[in-house]
């Protein structure tokens, strides 16, 4: 925490997993009440068999609390791990999506080998009461203009940086109306980080490459994308 304030990060949007993760973040936001604000959500790769008893619960939290939460998140689609939960993985994800427009919030959505049935849910559900942030955004050009239309957007972590990704490709296109900067800590720490375990101050990395490669200065980038995210999540 100490690294990130130092770095200039000066809130925390953190994403809820399953039930073991829930207690650590409230944990954490009553330790920094003024950087972080916390999302609700159940992560695909944690839609098992009982999804729907987890959902019942969550649900019961939002109801009572509304403003506890900036974002229904992390919700989504994961084909890497396993192929055979897709269908309830797609009805965990419209219940979720149902909260956003019941609660006015937006998301924090996870896609991993699933942009197929990832944009036919969207487009599905697409309306102007529906928006958030593809979390992680590794789609291509015409994805990401079509997430655009929607009103949707783009989050931009540490592979943005890595020599192979086409992230900032994509970027030099659709500009950074619709970009917020994000970690995915501890996962995928930006270069020259990588391998290592991620950590909040490395945002500031990912804003400094962004700038390099889009001929903007690190303050256009880190203006722009901040002021996205506060739009985004009312922070």
């Amino acid at each position: 925490m100490a690294r990130a304030f130092a770095a200039g990060v000066s809130h925390m949007l953190l994403p809820n997993v399953n039930d073991e993760s829930l207690p650590r973040m409230q944990a954490l936001q009553a330790r920094y009440p003024e950087a972080v604000r916390l999302m609700l959500g159940l992560h695909p790769c944690d839609v098992q068999e009982d999804w729907e008893g987890v959902l019942d619960r969550y649900e019961a939290l939002w109801e009572a609390n509304p403003e506890a939460f900036v974002a229904v998140g992390e919700i989504g689609l994961d084909l890497y791990w396993d192929k055979s939960t897709l269908d309830r993985q797609i009805q965990a994800l419209h219940r979720q999506l149902d909260w956003c427009i019941r609660f006015q919030k937006p998301f924090s959505m996870h896609v991993r080998e699933a942009w197929g049935p990832t944009m036919d849910v969207l487009r599905q559900r697409a309306c102007p009461e529906l928006s958030g942030v593809l979390h992680c955004f590794t789609g291509s050009l015409e994805i990401a203009q079509e997430l655009i239309a929607m009103g949707h957007h783009l989050g931009i972590g540490g592979v943005a940086t890595f020599k192979t990704a086409k992230v900032v490709d994509v970027l030099a296109v659709v500009g950074l109306d619709h970009v917020v900067l994000e970690t995915d800590s501890p996962y995928l720490a930006p270069t020259p980080y990588r391998g290592q375990r991620n950590e909040s101050a490395y945002v500031r990395r990912v804003a400094e490459h962004l700038a390099d490669h889009l001929g903007l200065t690190f303050q256009e980038v880190d203006r722009v994308t901040s002021d996205n995210a506060r739009r985004i999540f009312h922070v």
